[in-house]
């Protein structure tokens, strides 16, 4: 199965494209989209959209993951450009036919590290440690696509493992 991890912004939204095969994770590719600062909203979100789309036409994953908008009361402006990003990016998947889950970074973080309260360092640890990588990718936006995308598969995972003890 593959699996794309999406950080969504406006500035540098962070793609990371991870295999699971029998338990295994493997990197495939992970970078950025960063459409350029002079551009409108508009623009930026166009360039987003087609960013993402040529990522599903070339990696074919099978699922896409996009951390939730968080909102923090003194910055609602925040949350509602990334929302734009994030719809921008969802509404590419659907043009594809990809499904899209969405998890809270809690849920990422417990996924990962054990515990929802975990900082940015524990999480990157353990992609490296996920991923047998030499080191933490970066920025950190990648880091976070591919903590999603980490969590989903470690979801489907327990999934078919609770099926298969279901029989």
């Amino acid at each position: 199965m593959r699996i794309l991890g999406v950080d969504p912004s406006l500035y540098v939204t962070g793609y990371g494209v991870i295999e699971t095969k029998d338990g295994v994770l493997r990197l495939i590719e992970a970078g950025v989209l960063a459409p350029e600062r002079g551009q409108t909203l508009a623009e930026r979100l166009a360039d987003l959209q087609r960013g993402i789309l040529e990522i599903v036409k070339s990696f074919k994953p099978d699922a896409m993951v996009v951390e939730q908008v968080f909102s923090r009361g003194a910055f609602p402006r925040t949350a509602l450009l990334m929302a734009h990003a994030r719809g921008a990016l969802v509404c590419s998947a659907g043009l594809c036919s990809l499904p899209v889950f969405d998890y809270a970074a809690t849920r990422v973080k417990k996924a990962l590290v054990g515990r929802g309260a975990a900082t940015k360092e524990q999480v990157a640890a353990m992609v490296v440690h996920a991923l047998r990588l030499r080191s933490t990718p970066s920025p950190e936006d990648v880091t976070d696509a591919l903590a999603l995308a980490i969590a989903h598969a470690r979801r489907c995972s327990a999934d078919l493992g609770r099926g298969a003890a279901a029989r």
